[in-house]
């Protein structure tokens, strides 16, 4: 039972974050209204599929949310995020170690 409220919390906070209702966000996910319903009040075990399609339109980490670290990203790292997104693996692969370069560098200058 935990499982299934952590995951219903998550859902709903983040649902109401947006100011979706359970019917615009079950339409935008292409899930039924029923899934998420039962998402949010515990009921039930969604499809890996469905939970899948959730969790990636909310930008949801289902390691974190299981582990009760569900703190929203802030817009930074959702703007990362959505440029990531559009990126090819290679290109995916490239920023990283030009991420961690720069970080590096960072860190040594402090």
């Amino acid at each position: 039972m935990m499982a299934k409220k952590l995951l219903g919390d998550a859902v709903k906070e983040e649902r109401l974050r947006r100011n979706l209702s359970q019917n615009a966000l079950a339409e935008m996910v292409h899930v039924s209204l029923r899934t998420i319903s039962d998402i949010e009040n515990y009921n039930g075990n969604p499809r890996f599929e469905n939970l899948y399609l959730l969790a990636s339109y909310l930008n949801l980490s289902i390691d974190a949310v299981f582990n009760g670290e569900n703190e929203p990203m802030d817009s930074t790292m959702k703007q990362i995020i959505a440029e990531l997104n559009q990126c090819s693996n290679e290109t995916k692969r490239l920023a990283l170690g030009t991420l961690r370069g720069l970080l590096s560098a960072v860190s040594q200058n402090q």
